[in-house]
């Protein structure tokens, strides 16, 4: 008797192995170091051949120059005549010694200012050597400050170049160098043309110490050298001139 034949069964196959990808990691990116943006037409600093240009003044200064950072009243930093002075101390309330550099920086005059003021645009126009219209607009400066000077009181005009200076110092950090050749009314107005100088009157000096003699009374020279006749064209007398004589003939008749 056949009997049926049973299932054979067996263990169930082993199911593929898949690959566990790794988990996701963002990888962290250091931030870069970001240099701090200079000032627009500035360099980092004055180059070795624009100091060798000018090398009795501080290469801090050419730099404040070159970046637009000198104030009008740091102008005095430019002028060599007194940059080896010796400066004075003085002491303070808190019984510390304090330098004292205020002569330097006292504008008496015109020639005070002029002088660094110079250098100031020959380290700009050595700077910008294709920018050949700001020297003439430099120069057209000095020509109107200068003209200021002459005709009015140097206080109002230091006060102008003050604040005329301080603003085209933003003017050039943007590029722009025109406004040095050009003048503010408003700043005139309310700071210069009110302070003209005072007109000073020469009195005329006299043409001669001996004083003057009357035409009427002083005998007729022509007369006297027979050379006039009477009346006398001149409305002068016919009498001798001869001293203390006075008598009615020429000097040529009068006796010796």
């Amino acid at each position: 008797m056949l009997r049926p034949a049973a299932a054979v069964a067996g263990p169930p196959a082993p199911l593929p192995q898949v690959a566990v990808p790794p988990p996701l990691v963002t990888p962290i990116v250091q931030p870069q170091f970001q240099p701090p943006l200079l000032p627009l037409n500035s360099p980092a600093g004055a180059s070795p051949s624009l100091r060798s240009l000018f090398p009795d003044i501080e290469p801090a200064c050419i730099t404040a120059v070159i970046t637009h950072d000198l104030k009008a009243s740091d102008l005095y930093k430019l002028d060599t005549r007194v940059k080896d002075s010796e400066p004075t101390y003085s002491l303070s309330a808190t019984g510390t010694f304090e330098m004292n550099n205020s002569k330097h920086k006292t504008y008496k005059n015109f020639n005070s200012v002029a002088f660094p003021l110079h250098a100031y645009f020959a380290i700009l126009t050595a700077h910008l050597p294709d920018r050949s219209a700001a020297t003439i607009y430099f120069y057209r400066y000095l020509t109107h400050i200068a003209t200021l000077a002459t005709e009015y009181e140097w206080p109002a005009v230091f006060e102008y170049h003050t604040l005329f200076f301080n603003r085209r110092r933003n003017d050039m950090l943007a590029g722009e160098y025109d406004g040095w050749g050009s003048s503010d009314i408003g700043l005139l107005s309310s700071h210069v043309y009110p302070h003209r100088k005072a007109i000073s009157i020469t009195p005329a000096k006299a043409a001669s110490k001996r004083p003057a003699t009357a035409v009427g009374t002083e005998p007729c020279r022509n007369y006297n050298l027979g050379k006039c006749t009477s009346p006398c064209s001149y409305g002068r007398p016919h009498v001798c001139s001869a001293p203390a004589c006075g008598k009615e003939h020429p000097l040529t008749q009068h006796p010796k």
